[in-house]
């Protein structure tokens, strides 16, 4: 069977199979069948017709073994079981496969948004422990350095943040963006206490990849994409002090407003009396309708648009400069598990302005986006 696979028009398909020989191979779960590549009807038909890296790829990951010693196995999805597949149908099966196994390069639930516990303008200090996926983001400057923007660790390698924090207008040209620290609580301290709890040395990671949102632009006042990744030179150590927070997987959370809620926002921006706080802050704010927040802006020539999601508007209570790529957060209604909802974008000034909301990008519309960057 394998000499029938390299035959004639399906060389293409011998190519493939033969990279699988150093791919190892797996147990086959989710109702799927580990049956020969040939007997996989609608995925054989597919890899006929091309090679591309995502077909490859995708074939490394079904790949289950060996039969008999040289015929190709994989665990075939049953969508593939029924014969060809057309050029879209298959094209968006393809790409849902592949965002299932990114989806498990992610935390599981026993894992992300978990926390110990049971100045933002109008914050309060946060616990020492509490909210253990916050991160700071080092800048070299021609003289020094600082932290300047924050982010919120998504796994052991990647750190979600703003795509203003990277190629921003405001960034200047001469600041690199440099490393990620992680269980800090108080930047003054080099070991942060909070009467008999001590939390273990931080954890200053260098930046392997910056990869900002391919829509965003440094000069587009409504700042529409503003969101970017931070791969980390490599993973971070969980602990105590250092968490990923969970990322809104499900479709009922990639397109919820979350309308009526009221969610949190941390980190160590500007206050109401100096320009940044040594010790993490938290603030509860309002999430307000989307409709309503573009109404706000439109006075000052600024579209919303689904892709962002306001909160705040709540006197002296607010996220601001300083905080710019922290994350606004929630709790799923049915667990403990927090979410990271929106990443901090732009607001009004000064800070905490009654009315006028804290305007943040709203994660769900860039689940997909996060997923298809994501590699071990």
């Amino acid at each position: 069977m394998m000499k029938s696979l390299c035959e004639g028009s399906v060389v293409i398909v011998c190519v493939l199979v033969a990279s699988l020989s150093s791919a190892g191979g797996q147990r086959c779960n989710g109702g799927t069948n580990c049956i020969p590549l040939s007997d996989c009807t609608g995925l054989y038909t597919l890899l006929q017709k091309g090679n591309t890296p995502a077909l490859t790829q995708l074939l490394r990951s079904l790949h289950c073994g060996f039969q008999d010693g040289n015929i190709p196995m994989i665990c075939c999805p049953l969508e593939f079981l029924n014969g060809p597949q057309t050029t879209e149908s298959s094209t968006a099966q393809t790409t849902e496969l592949r965002m299932r196994d990114a989806a498990r390069l992610l935390p599981n639930s026993r894992i992300c948004g978990i926390q110990n516990n049971d100045r933002i303008v109008g914050g309060t200090q946060a616990d020492i422990d509490e909210h253990p996926w916050m991160a700071l983001i080092r800048y070299d400057k021609p003289v020094g350095s600082g932290f300047y923007c924050g982010g919120v660790l998504i796994s052991a390698r990647y750190v979600l943040t703003a795509g203003h924090c990277v190629k921003g207008s405001d960034l200047p040209p001469n600041w690199r963006l440099s490393q990620v620290r992680l269980g800090e609580w108080n930047t003054s301290s080099e070991v942060d206490c909070f009467h008999d709890d001590c939390s273990g040395p931080v954890q200053d990671i260098p930046v392997e990849e910056i990869i900002a949102q391919e829509g965003y632009q440094a000069d587009d006042p409504n700042q529409h994409n503003d969101i970017a990744l931070l791969r980390l030179a490599y993973n971070a150590r969980f602990n105590d002090f250092v968490k990923p927070i969970c990322l809104p997987l499900t479709n009922e959370l990639k397109n919820s407003f979350f309308d009526g809620y009221d969610m949190e926002v941390a980190g160590w921006g500007k206050t109401e009396t100096r320009t940044e706080s040594d010790v993490k802050l938290k603030v509860r704010v309002p999430i307000v309708n989307i409709n309503r927040c573009a109404n706000v802006y439109e006075r000052v020539s600024r579209q919303i648009d689904t892709t962002q999601i306001c909160a705040g508007g709540v006197a002296g209570q607010d996220s601001c400069r300083g905080d710019s790529g922290g994350p606004l957060m929630g709790q799923a209604a049915t667990a403990n598990n927090w979410m990271v909802l929106g990443v901090v974008s732009y607001g009004p000034s000064p800070c905490g302005t009654q009315g006028w909301p804290g305007v943040y990008t709203r994660v769900g519309a860039y689940v997909d986006w996060i997923l298809s960057k994501l590699r071990p």
